[in-house]
């Protein structure tokens, strides 16, 4: 385009904007750089191990250290497995998520006989099941293929003494037991249709 051919109408017309040498205006700069260092001073002025478990989920250290596999023959940590496998759906108090996974503390299911529980956590629950009188209608998957007999017993035995139940704990040949007699299924057990008449 020839400059000196400029017509009337392009001379209406505003020039282009430039950032020119300062893209970001110097005030967001120094709002940017005050956050980082407030940010710096903040984290390393801050004491973790005084901090109280209350602002967080209630865990401590002690509960975050890897834990050692345990001796063969020795007894499994029905707790941590439950940590691991059930506390999703259960919740850490057993007190389950109201209209879709039931409570375990008082559960006539949990409490029951030894072999119904192992079942239960056998091969999962689909359907509806009526616990402490109120139905729920959740889904809980099998662990027969995830839990060798001695974690099951173990989880089933912790559950049994935890929230208020009082139940005896389940050994490993009562899971032997019920995982050898409902071998043959393949789905879990129908909720109260099935599992009613095992009480």
């Amino acid at each position: 385009m020839d400059p000196n051919n400029i017509s009337a109408q392009e001379q209406r017309e505003h020039s282009d904007p430039h950032e020119q040498s300062m893209a970001i205006p110097i005030p967001i700069l120094i709002l940017i750089a005050s956050m980082v260092i407030f940010g710096i001073f903040y984290i390393l002025a801050s004491d973790a191990a005084v901090t109280p478990p209350e602002y967080g989920d209630g865990r401590t250290m002690k509960d975050l250290m890897a834990k050692a596999a345990p001796a063969p023959g020795a007894a499994l940590d029905g707790a941590a497995i439950y940590s691991a496998r059930c506390v999703a759906c259960h919740q850490a108090n057993g007190a389950g998520l109201p209209a879709v996974f039931p409570p375990l503390g008082g559960s006539e299911w949990v409490t029951g006989k030894p072999e119904l529980i192992a079942k239960i956590v056998l091969h999962g629950v689909q359907g509806t099941l009526t616990v402490k009188g109120t139905a729920y209608n959740g889904a809980m998957p099998p662990f027969k293929d995830q839990l060798n007999d001695a974690e099951i017993a173990a989880v089933a035995s912790y559950v049994r003494k935890q929230w208020g139940n009082a139940a005896p704990p389940v050994g490993a040949d009562i899971v032997a037991a019920a995982r050898t007699e409902t071998t043959a299924r393949t789905e879990p057990w129908k909720g109260d249709a099935e599992l009613a008449a095992m009480k």
